[in-house]
Order: structure tokens, then sequence, then C-alpha cells
């Protein structure tokens, strides 16, 4: 695997995994623990999303040092259903250029434009989800203690993941599956560490999350070269709970393509 592709799949990795964790208010009489359980099944029941992501990563092999950021916008409506349909752009900065993504999952086809090109192929619902399944529950034993407040209507928790067990539990593999499915073979778990993990999420009034900020810390091995990352990543939620609107492109400007042709 490439550079390029490695730290894509780095970023996927982190983004998909704890970018966009789920917890809920609604906590009279639940412990921390609970009351993220509960937010999460809450959060499952939505059929529409629309958030913004923000996402600042430093690498380095103790030489030298490479910075990248991300910003991305991401609306789905109709999750999990036969009709759903998504928009995404990313706006990438690394090593210098920048490059803009924009994406759409409609009709069982996947349409990206990038770089002045335009092209689509077919895609199922299970693997466009995999590329969406943002929202996944840590186990209670990964999780560790969560320390809970409440101001002016807003919930926050605050909370450190032991990344050790959350390894042994194996949820990285399911992530892994998510990067085959998005053309990054080649990523091999054993390669990465992930030292620290810890974020706050703040919970709105009616139970939705309204913000989420991360920090992770670990580090990357490839072909005997050990580099250093740190990662904090900021996601808003958008008036969760109410109808997500999205103006789809015309798939007839885009051309079909083999996926198996893009490398």
């Amino acid at each position: 695997m490439n550079t390029r592709n490695r730290v894509a799949a780095v970023l996927l990795v982190c983004l998909l995994a704890f970018g966009v964790t789920a917890c809920g208010s609604s906590n009279k009489g639940q412990t921390p623990q609970e009351a993220y359980k509960a937010a999460i099944a809450k959060t499952n029941e939505l059929s529409g999303m629309d958030a913004q992501m923000e996402m600042a990563m430093t690498m380095s092999d103790g030489t030298e040092s490479m910075d990248i950021t991300m910003d991305a916008a991401l609306k789905i409506q109709d999750m999990n259903k036969e009709t759903m349909v998504m928009d995404m752009k990313m706006d990438i900065g690394l090593m210098g250029m920048a490059m803009t993504m924009q994406t759409y999952y409609m009709d069982g086809y996947y349409l990206m434009e990038t770089m002045g090109q335009k092209i689509k192929y077919a895609m199922s619902l299970e693997e466009a989800m995999g590329q969406t399944a943002m929202i996944q529950e840590i186990g209670a034993e990964a999780l560790g203690e969560i320390e809970m407040s409440e101001a002016d209507g807003i919930t926050t928790l605050s909370f450190e993941v032991d990344t050790a067990k959350m390894l042994e539990e194996g949820m990285m593999e399911e992530y892994m599956g998510m990067l085959e499915n998005l053309g990054l073979s080649g990523m091999d778990e054993s390669g990465m560490t992930y030292e620290s993990l810890n974020g706050t999420v703040t919970i709105n009034k009616d139970g939705y999350i309204a913000s989420n900020a991360m920090h992770i810390g670990g580090s990357m091995e490839e072909s005997g070269q050990k580099m250093d990352f740190t990662m904090d990543i900021s996601v808003t939620f958008n008036n969760p709970g109410q109808d997500v609107t999205i103006d789809l492109p015309n798939a007839d400007d885009y051309m079909e393509v083999d996926p198996s042709m893009l490398g």
C-alpha cells in the first residue's frame, strides 16, 4: 500500500471507529454507561443524518512530520433502507496539496467526482452502509469510566477508552472490512497501535448528540519504519431528528466504470 492510501486508511479507521460515536441524554436514574447504550439505540432509529466533521492529524517519524486535514459534510436520507441516498463532500489537505471529493449514493450506484472526473459504479446497500456506519457501540469494558455533567439542558459525557481491550473485542476487524469495501486493501491491523483515545460528547435537551470531540494518539509501522500520529476530530450534528434534504445530481453525467479497475 502506498503512503497516500495508508494515510487514507488511517483516517477512515479513526473516523469510522471513533469519529461519530453517539450518546444520548434522558439520563435521569441512569448510570453514564446506561445512558450511553440507550442513546446509541435512539440514534440508530434516525432515518436521516446531517453532520459536519473536522479533522487535523500530524504524523512523525522522529525527523520529519506531515500534517493532514479533512473537512467533511455528510447527509443521509432513509438510512438502512433500499431507498437510501447519501451526499458527502470532503476537502482534504495532504503533503501541501488540496483535494476535494464529492460523492453520492443513489439508486444502487456510488457516484464520485474528483479532479475533474465523474465516475459511478454499482454498489449494494450493504456496501454503502459500510461507508457510512459511523455509529458503533464501544464495549463497556473498553469504554471504562464516563463522567457525566449537565448544565442548561445540555449533557456532557467525558470518557477514555482502553484501546487494548477494544482490540481484544475484535472491533477493529469490522472496520478493516469497511476499508476493503473502499478498495484500501493491504491494511495490516497488527502494524497499528492506539495508545490513547479520549473525548467529550454534548447532548441536547431532546436527547440527541449535538457535538463530539475526540483526541487519538498512536503509532503505525510499515516496512520497518515507525510513525507516531495524533489526531483531533470534531463533529457537529445539524438539527438531529429533523428531516434531511439532499439535492442529487444527474447520474447520466457520470461515466460507469468497473470498480475493480480503480486500484
